[in-house]
């Protein structure tokens, strides 16, 4: 049986012998978040899995997939973190969607302001589209 995000990250405390208490401080949260990390109801932000897994000398492929393939994760920031997310993501996992593609707006925004000659990703509430649509009529 494959083991899961949490399973993970309880397994590479137990192996550096690290309480979750302990463990909550070098991260810089509370025990109670890594309680619900382990417990599978809450997952680390890219920025907080790199840190936990130096903090614990794990890969991040390993964390988030449970596979020791680094060669995934080895390109450039932005795709790290897109696929970090997009790794450890299933079917009753949705809300994660959600953080994952606010993620890929903010690399697609920031690669479009870094090319001037690339056009510009626009986004706009639903609201402003719809009263766009009302007009043309």
């Amino acid at each position: 049986m494959k083991q899961s995000y949490g399973e993970r990250l309880a397994a590479a405390l137990r192996l550096k012998n690290l309480k979750q208490a302990d463990f909550a401080k070098e991260l810089n949260i509370t025990q109670a978040a890594v309680s619900k990390i382990i417990n599978g109801s809450q997952y680390l932000d890219f920025d907080m899995a790199v840190k936990a897994c130096n903090a614990l000398d794990i890969s991040l492929g390993w964390l988030a997939t449970g596979i020791e393939d680094e060669s995934r994760f080895f390109r450039n920031p932005d795709r790290q973190r897109i696929e970090y997310l997009l790794s450890i993501i299933n079917e009753t996992e949705y809300p994660l969607v959600i953080v994952a593609m606010e993620e890929l707006i903010e690399v697609r925004l920031k690669e479009g302001a870094e090319k001037p000659g690339k056009p510009k990703l626009k986004l706009e509430p639903k609201s402003a589209k719809k009263s766009k649509k009302k007009k043309l009529k």
